[in-house]
């Protein structure tokens, strides 16, 4: 399986800061590997190839009572075994701001608490890892969640690798690469949740959480935006194919000259 850093336009999603770095992400790719069952990549949860989960915190600012910060980590999917990306942004009461203050070289010195509760949650799904922020928000002083997102790079589906219920699209394409780009983000914010991943249904819905999950929506509120846009190479007929199985997604095709 080829590495997708060499194939696809990382220039696209230069200015989306939800995803990872692509050098990073693919650092411990060997094209010689067979392809992963479930990424698509040659590229395993906590094998020796996989690069290591990175975690930046910064200030963003002050605020009454406290600072603003983000924290970011980036880290191989353990469920999907794709490159991802969490960040946060926070508003963390009693924490001291430094003035001057720069954004890009000081860290905060965070309370141990929050720091183990966001790496500890923030492990999954977007909306499941801010629930569980949300029910420890009394341990860890009041800290109160602005933003939340979730972007990955991958799956890669091919004949290699793919669900088994799309078995035969790659029967009918052999040499096609569907490549996905997914993001779930968080707002604490009231209004309309936005569902614009038809491909959700593969990955579940939340399970036995969902009802809660739908009433704590309504409760608390917070939106949930899903998006999961797809690039594909392969034939005209391989674009046609993939709307009449999935219906609104966004799946574009890569020009055969792009990088």
């Amino acid at each position: 399986m080829s590495d997708p850093s060499t194939w696809f336009p990382w220039d696209r999603l230069r200015t989306d800061s939800r995803f990872p770095d692509p050098a990073w992400a693919f650092s411990g790719l060997d094209p010689g590997t067979p392809a992963h069952p479930v990424s698509g990549f040659g590229l395993h949860f906590l094998s020796r190839g996989a690069p290591a989960p990175w975690i930046r915190w910064r200030f963003l600012g002050p605020v009454a009572g406290g600072a603003r910060v983000r924290w970011i980590r980036d880290r191989v999917d353990p469920v999907f075994h794709c490159p991802g990306r969490h960040s946060c942004e926070l508003v963390v009461p009693g924490l001291e701001v430094p003035v001057p203050y720069a954004r890009a070289s000081r860290e905060p010195a965070l309370p141990p608490a929050l720091a183990a509760l966001l790496e500890n949650a923030l492990l999954q799904d977007a909306e499941l890892g801010f629930l569980q922020c949300l029910e420890a928000r009394d341990t860890v002083n009041g800290a109160r969640i602005e933003r939340l997102s979730r972007g990955m790079l991958g799956p890669l589906w091919s004949a290699a690798a793919a669900p088994a219920s799309l078995a035969g699209l790659f029967d009918d394409f052999p040499g096609a690469r569907i490549f996905h780009l997914p993001v779930d983000e968080i707002l604490p914010e009231p209004g309309p949740s936005v569902a614009d991943d038809p491909l959700a249904p593969l990955f579940g819905d939340g399970g036995p959480l969902s009802g809660r999950m739908a009433r704590l929506r309504a409760d608390v509120p917070y939106r949930v935006l899903r998006q999961r846009r797809a690039v594909y190479q392969g034939p005209p007929g391989l674009g046609r194919a993939l709307e009449r199985l999935f219906p609104g997604l966004l799946a574009v095709p890569l020009d055969p000259g792009d990088p």
